[in-house]
């Protein structure tokens, strides 16, 4: 088969969990014998060439492409990306308005994610509870979702602790890999109760510019033993290192789906405390421990929690078996082959 994935054309800027999971996804299914193309704004593309255009992320990044592709007549496969804490019925009570707003010019995030899965010929969910809120939400037919589920590189699995630990002098420490100064990611609250452990901190990300990074910046200058590694490519054996070095990893988002950097310490067989929302119960199971990110005391007590236990092998052994980027890649041949 022959697959053309587009998404929104900060991905290479930004990097992220999306970039991760595009890649990811070619990388498989090309060495399953199926050719795919990044889709270039730049390029003269005949898109008729292709069985079908799978597009990542539903929102105004991804809206305009879609419509162009849509009015060609082109079989378009959604991989949406959504979450929200508000109730289905909210939502679904609330499209008529957004649609009558849209029209007056004003787009809206839930108005461009019904948008986008009504042309889709199929809509790949991450998590089950976005299949549920899709269906629920946007009045998508069941047999229009699929699940797909996120995945993880198996190099992770082998990492060792040693060059991390040789580099920088650390073990045994808290470890946080994202961007520093998205506020989804919630690392200000974070940080503020971090500075209650007398453990040694690593944070791995890009320092964005705007005012929520540089007073992340400023907190981070007054706690003690802390490491920022601003710099670090998402290839190099020193990230897999640091997973492996850690003693727990948190990402203490608003919402995560599910969150691949948890995935990936976790194959390393790190300890992790995660957001609870956004699907992440589906992934780690009983296996992590869960905070709320809107509580200073949940965090500071997911992380007590962690930080009294000894590492387990269960977490990454059932990572290893149910979530490697080959075997979601395997599914997706048979998603795309049913279309």
């Amino acid at each position: 088969m022959k697959i053309l994935f587009g998404s929104y054309q900060a991905i290479s800027i930004l990097e992220g969990g999306v970039k991760t999971q595009v890649w990811a996804l070619k990388t498989e299914l090309e060495k399953l014998g199926h050719e795919v193309t990044l889709f270039n704004s730049w390029e003269n593309i005949q898109l008729r060439d292709y069985d079908f255009v799978h597009l990542f992320c539903a929102h105004i990044g991804t809206y305009h492409l879609a419509q162009a592709i849509s009015a060609l007549g082109v079989k378009i496969i959604l991989t949406p990306i959504v979450f929200s804490r508000r109730h289905p019925t909210f939502i679904k009570l609330m499209l008529p308005y957004t649609k009558l707003a849209a029209k007056f010019g004003g787009f809206y995030h839930y108005y461009i994610v019904s948008e986008l899965s009504r042309q889709a010929k199929l809509i790949l969910a991450n998590t089950q509870a976005e299949c549920d809120l899709i269906h629920r939400a946007f009045g998508v037919s069941r047999n229009k979702i699929k699940f797909l589920p996120n995945g993880v590189e198996e190099r992770f699995y082998f990492a060792e602790p040693d060059l991390f630990t040789q580099k920088y002098g650390l073990k045994d420490f808290m470890l946080y890999v994202g961007h520093i100064g998205w506020p989804r990611k919630n690392l200000l609250r974070f940080l503020e109760v971090s500075c209650e452990f007398d453990v040694p901190l690593v944070l791995i990300g890009k320092i964005l510019e705007n005012s929520y990074a540089h007073a992340c910046v400023e907190l981070i200058k007054k706690r003690r033993h802390t490491l920022v590694i601003s710099d670090l490519d998402y290839q190099s054996p020193i990230l897999a290192s640091a997973y492996a070095a850690c003693d727990l990893f948190i990402l203490p988002s608003y919402y995560e789906t599910p969150g691949l950097a948890a995935l990936e310490a976790a194959l390393a067989g790190a300890k992790i405390v995660i957001t609870q929302y956004g699907g992440t119960k589906e992934y780690f199971r009983e296996y992590a421990h869960y905070l709320n990110p809107y509580s200073k005391s949940s965090i500071r007590a997911a992380i007590t929690q962690t930080l009294s236990k000894k590492k387990e092998p269960q977490l990454r052994e059932y990572i290893r078996q149910n979530y490697l980027w080959r075997r979601c890649a395997e599914d997706l041949v048979e998603i795309y082959k049913s279309v």
